[in-house]
């Protein structure tokens, strides 16, 4: 038993090395999205939007190639500035004294902001501006 299960793994192995492998057991790298930080990430953000949860509201946020940020949470819409700081992106809103930065990432259709703390939130990505803001 013991010389047939050795025989298998031996099979095994060399079908693998050989790339033999049937499609389901084989992971198509195209299909793993590659991930883009810092301003290769921000390109993939300006002149589209983001939508996800904060605080229990559904967030849709747009940023536009001028620089203006706009978002709305519930039915609150707010306009600010983004701007790129090394590789962070930073976020000023009206009425607060100090930008909020954040480190992106982006794979595929996700875009993923990490603050100062270590503390990241995920967001879905959206094509253009779909809520007109």
């Amino acid at each position: 038993m013991r010389r047939m299960l050795t025989g298998l793994a031996v099979m095994v192995l060399a079908v693998c090395a050989g790339g033999l492998l049937p499609a389901a057991w084989a992971q198509d790298a195209s299909t793993t999205p590659a991930k883009l930080t810092g301003i290769a990430a921000w390109n993939e953000l300006v002149g589209n939007s983001i939508t996800g949860k904060e605080d229990g509201e559904t967030l849709v946020e747009y940023y536009a190639p001028d620089g203006t940020a706009k978002s709305m949470q519930g039915n609150q819409i707010s306009t600010g500035q983004w701007a790129l700081v090394g590789e962070a992106i930073c976020f000023r809103y009206a009425g607060e004294k100090e930008a909020e930065c954040y480190k992106l990432e982006v794979a595929g259709n996700m875009a993923t902001f990490t603050d100062k703390d270590g503390t990241g939130s995920r967001y879905e990505i959206l094509k253009g501006n779909p809520k007109g803001l």
